[in-house]
């Protein structure tokens, strides 16, 4: 009798779902970006797993340690690039959110060939997702064009996040965001089932206290009155927060939908 394994078929092999959070320049809030799409995540109870390479300033981390699995990896070199890659091998079916530092664009178009690839190669299926993040200046907008025409075939989808923190919560059509919203490249890449999220600003008296060193969680146990007791959020920061989940949860939800179609959150 023959020992050889049946291969499972396609069907049954778990998709992992590789979303890296990109903007190639610093004080966008990749960042916070990350964290709330992991708390999110989490608290729909998906898998999740994080590739930290912002080697600086690693708060994905901080905020998540212990809780799902995380990598650190330095992706300006090829030893961290094989680091990521044995990561998602050993994390399949997960939700992997790797969260890039600034100036990472060069090393993106240099390793993504090989990368994408060794994703190819494998049994298990990995889809790959762009989440840009950009603040309301050009060249948020045009770093994102050439990262598209360098490495942007690589990835199924691609979601840019305008980050309201530096809009004063405007995302009207002539709004400091217009370089975007009157952007070819954004006509392009919805109809390419792309996406704009309007990611909401954050309570400033919030964040001061969240990310108050030794006591940083995730933002959904920030927001409960058990779990949060370290931070100690007054009522209506409580609220705030919480209201601020919400949000996320609303403008999150449209990107894990199998039929978004052209919607745009």
């Amino acid at each position: 009798m023959s020992t050889t394994p049946k291969s499972v078929p396609a069907s049954k092999v778990p998709t992992t779902r590789f979303i890296v959070i990109h903007g190639d320049k610093g004080g966008v809030g990749k960042s916070m970006v990350a964290q709330a799409l992991v708390d999110y995540l989490i608290t729909e109870g998906e898998k999740v797993a994080i590739i930290e390479s912002d080697t600086q300033n690693p708060d994905v981390a901080r905020m998540f340690d212990k809780i799902v699995p995380i990598a650190h990896s330095n992706v300006r070199s090829e030893n961290g690039w094989m680091d990521v890659m044995d990561f998602v091998m050993k994390h399949p079916g997960h939700n992997i959110i790797m969260n890039t530092p600034a100036g990472i664009g060069e090393y993106m178009k240099a390793d993504m060939t090989s990368f994408a690839e060794f994703l190819k190669l494998q049994d298990n299926p990995v889809e790959m997702e762009m989440w840009w993040t950009m603040n309301v200046q050009h060249d948020s907008v045009n770093l994102l064009n050439e990262a598209y025409k360098s490495y942007g075939q690589f990835f199924s989808k691609v979601r840019v996040v305008c980050n309201l923190h530096f809009a004063n919560g405007d995302k009207t059509q002539d709004g400091p965001f217009f370089l975007w919203n009157e952007s070819p490249l954004r006509t392009q890449l919805e109809k390419k089932n792309g996406m704009t999220i309007y990611f909401p600003g954050l309570n400033l008296r919030v964040v001061a206290k969240l990310f108050t060193p030794g006591k940083m969680m995730p933002f959904s146990h920030a927001a409960d009155t058990a779990l949060g007791e370290a931070v100690d959020l007054g009522h209506s920061e409580r609220w705030k927060l919480a209201t601020w989940i919400s949000d996320c949860k609303k403008l999150f939800a449209p990107a894990f939908s199998h039929d978004i179609g052209n919607e745009k959150a």
